[in-house]
């Protein structure tokens, strides 16, 4: 992923300070009936879970977000967060990570950081629209972004809008998509390991059928193009 000259030009930070502390919509400790724009609830079910990692261990849970391990990462959605000081304390591109991107802009000018940076608050979620390349591309394309203020962190989650990540309710997806934001906040400390195997289990299964679906596809245009090929073969002999 290319970074845009201002952003290569900024100051790589050898460490990361850690929050204090972390409350995120949907925390306990933060207001659960926050209005949430995004479909399923989705956002307040991850970042809700962002602001409990953070809590408990900072250094462990920026980690994480950035590894895309214990379940915070799905295909193309996945978290990131900002420190005060405008640097990406975690990301799953390292390019990105440690670097002040307030400057950050898509090719329209927007400057989504600084404006996520200075709207974020705690106990809230908000939504912005900008352009950004999908992980492995250099491409731009249309992103929402569901993000709130946890601790002194910005974190923030989004959706690229080509992408069904985030289902309607009236699907078997958006259903289970409602179900685990549900079951998220009542399953018990002793059963979260084996809920987090459960989730990423889930989306294993997701991408395998997805996978088996696109196989299908080339093998039919496969199969489509050889008979075309056979067909225009006897023709000329006849």
């Amino acid at each position: 992923m290319a970074l845009r000259a201002a952003l290569l030009a900024a100051t790589l930070m050898c460490a990361v300070q850690p929050p204090m502390s972390a409350l995120a919509c949907g925390d306990g400790e933060a207001p659960t009936s926050c209005d949430d724009p995004s479909p399923n609830g989705f956002a307040s079910w991850m970042l809700g879970r962002v602001g409990r990692a953070l809590q408990a261990d900072p250094a462990k849970a920026l980690g994480e977000f950035s590894a895309g391990t214990n379940g915070f990462r799905t295909a193309d959605t996945y978290v990131f967060c900002v420190a005060p000081d405008g640097v990406m304390s975690a990301h799953p591109n390292p390019i990105l990570k440690g670097h002040d991107v307030r400057d950050l802009h898509d090719k329209t000018g927007n400057r989504f950081i600084q404006t996520m940076l200075d709207t974020a608050k705690p106990g809230q979620i908000a939504v912005i629209h900008y352009l950004f390349p999908k992980p492995g591309s250099t491409i731009e394309e249309p992103k929402t972004t569901y993000y709130t203020k946890a601790g002194d962190q910005m974190c923030a989650v989004g959706v690229y809008d080509t992408d069904q990540s985030a289902p309607t309710a009236a699907t078997p997806d958006g259903r289970v998509a409602q179900l685990r934001q549900k079951l998220d906040g009542q399953i018990p400390n002793q059963a979260r390991a084996d809920w987090i195997a459960f989730l990423e289990a889930l989306n294993a299964q997701g991408d395998a059928k997805a996978a088996a679906i696109a196989q299908a596809r080339r093998d039919m245009r496969a199969a489509t193009t050889a008979l075309d090929s056979a067909g225009l073969r006897q023709a000329g002999t006849e």
